[in-house]
């Protein structure tokens, strides 16, 4: 009697050591769970603060940044002008003619530069104080259009973000950085399939606007063709991945951070006019 009942006790201790082996402790479930909430608690995206209605002239805006206070600078994929709107008095207060027609994916204000992308990978850099302006050639083979651009001031660098590629097959879209100083351009990130994938399995993912945020260093990536944003931490490994209203986001492919924090999306519109929405950072 004695002998079986240590076996019996035996068997049972291999038995828990088993389950704790084979599942995560609820400590780590619950550390897990944290981590998928955590970047998505940062905003509330179904509770915009403000939505500023753009004039006709930005119904097609196509990107925007951070300019000064209560000032965006925008940009939109036909014309070759800079445009600051100013949300305060709700208006375009300055317009800039920066160069001819053309279809321009991204914007950003780096220092006393903006910098201005066409979604084949060429930027136009303009200076505000002295107008001058220079090129930066990020064309490359393996892209077909690019559609966001933004700065990473810890590497001093511009992140670009691919909305097509030639090799489609590949099923991944790529970041690409730009070194301002070494003149260098690289792959950042891989964006694969399964980080895009929703709870219903859709992967649809095209990527229409990139941002750094200033106080974490995470990326934010916005997609207008799959209406999701998926968050990245420095080093490209997936934070969370957010489902947007598509009726409160027609068309994103705008997006920017305030030095506090505070998140901007522009959307263009349909017959309407486009759009800007802000959302707090908690």
């Amino acid at each position: 009697m004695t002998k079986l009942f240590f076996i019996t006790l035996i068997i049972i201790a291999l038995a828990i050591l088993l389950l704790n082996a084979c599942g995560p402790s609820k400590k780590q479930a619950n550390e897990e769970k944290a981590t998928e909430t955590e970047a998505s608690k940062s905003y509330d995206f179904t509770n915009p603060v403000q939505k500023k209605k753009l004039p006709r002239s930005l119904k097609e805006i196509s990107g925007l940044s951070y300019y000064k206070d209560n000032q965006l600078i925008c940009v939109n994929d036909e014309q070759g002008k800079i445009f600051i709107y100013d949300l305060s008095k709700e208006d375009i207060v300055n317009k800039i003619d920066f160069g001819k027609a053309g279809d321009y994916e991204g914007i950003e204000f780096v220092g006393n530069e903006v910098f201005v992308m066409k979604s084949n990978g060429k930027i136009k850099v303009f200076a505000m104080t002295t107008h001058a302006e220079r090129e930066i050639d990020c064309s490359n083979a393996d892209v077909v259009e690019y559609e966001g651009l933004s700065y990473d001031a810890s590497t001093n660098s511009l992140l670009l973000a691919t909305k097509e590629h030639i090799k489609a097959k590949d099923k991944v879209k790529r970041i690409y950085s730009y070194d301002l100083a070494r003149e260098q351009l690289s792959v950042r990130f891989v964006i694969t399939k399964d980080m895009v994938k929703s709870k219903n399995g859709d992967t649809d993912f095209h990527p229409s606007g990139i941002a750094v945020h200033p106080l974490n260093g995470d990326i934010y990536i916005i997609a207008s063709q799959g209406k999701k944003l998926l968050i990245l931490d420095k080093e490209g490994t997936k934070k969370d991945l957010i489902a947007l209203n598509d009726k409160m986001f027609f068309q994103p492919e705008g997006i920017c951070f305030t030095p506090s924090g505070d998140l901007y999306i522009s959307s263009e519109g349909d017959e309407k006019k486009g759009y800007i929405l802000k959302f707090i950072y908690n």
